[in-house]
């Protein structure tokens, strides 16, 4: 004998739930809209935010980076020329060395051409650092004396990265090569923020749908009793 599988009255009926939804429809589109009007008018009000990066590479390292960075990782030698520049930036400038990335957040962004000035002169006082370091290096290798000194490998090297560096420097070659400038919103995102605000509109206007139906539903039942 088969056992019949009893029913309850609290049972989760899908059509019943769908055909709810269905009929609350104007309710769950009036919050929908609702939502979606105030995340627009938020999108709209709200300060935005840029971000303003260009890529790089490092072309002439640093002779005293060159003196140290021996036998380190590649990214040692470009972390005096990195840091030379970005002081020249100044201080709302940040560096991303894995990237080769400089940027900065603003809530203002200047035009293209007022960026490009600022990293021309960011680079030309870069090339100057640069260069004095190498000829102070110069200038130092050519005071000694000591031919047994000058004779060693250390500062035949010292003496040809010196020469290498003004020589790059003054045939034009910069010490950072730049990529082209760009200006991205960061945020808000107004798309997200009304597709966002949308969709929690939807979920309250269905939410209460089910609460007035479940109370219209329970005021039916006490009203049989």
């Amino acid at each position: 004998m088969s056992k019949v599988r009893p029913t309850y009255d609290d049972e989760i009926n899908l059509f019943e739930f769908f055909e709810r939804l269905w009929d609350g429809k104007w309710l769950i589109g009036a919050f929908l809209m609702l939502a979606a009007s105030m995340g627009f008018f938020y999108s709209q009000v709200v300060q935005s935010k840029y971000d303003i990066s260009v890529s790089y590479r490092v072309n002439v390292y640093s002779v005293f980076s060159q003196q140290m960075c021996e036998g380190h990782a590649s990214h040692c030698f470009a972390e005096r020329t990195e840091e030379v520049f970005l002081e020249g930036l100044g201080s709302d400038w940040s560096l991303n060395r894995n990237g080769k990335v400089i940027s900065r957040t603003t809530t203002s962004p200047s035009p293209t051409n007022e960026y490009e000035a600022h990293f021309s002169k960011a680079l030309i006082s870069t090339n100057k650092a640069l260069k004095i370091e190498a000829l102070s290096e110069l200038t130092t290798i050519e005071s000694l004396s000591n031919d047994g000194v000058l004779a060693t490998e250390r500062v035949a090297t010292n003496l040809l990265n010196a020469k290498r560096i003004i020589q790059s420097l003054d045939s034009g070659q910069n010490a950072i090569s730049l990529g082209p400038i760009s200006v991205v919103k960061r945020s808000p995102k107004s798309s997200r923020i009304i597709a966002f605000a949308a969709i929690l509109g939807v979920i309250v206007g269905v939410f209460l749908v089910i609460v007035r139906d479940g109370l219209k539903k329970r005021n039916e039942q006490l009203v049989k009793l």
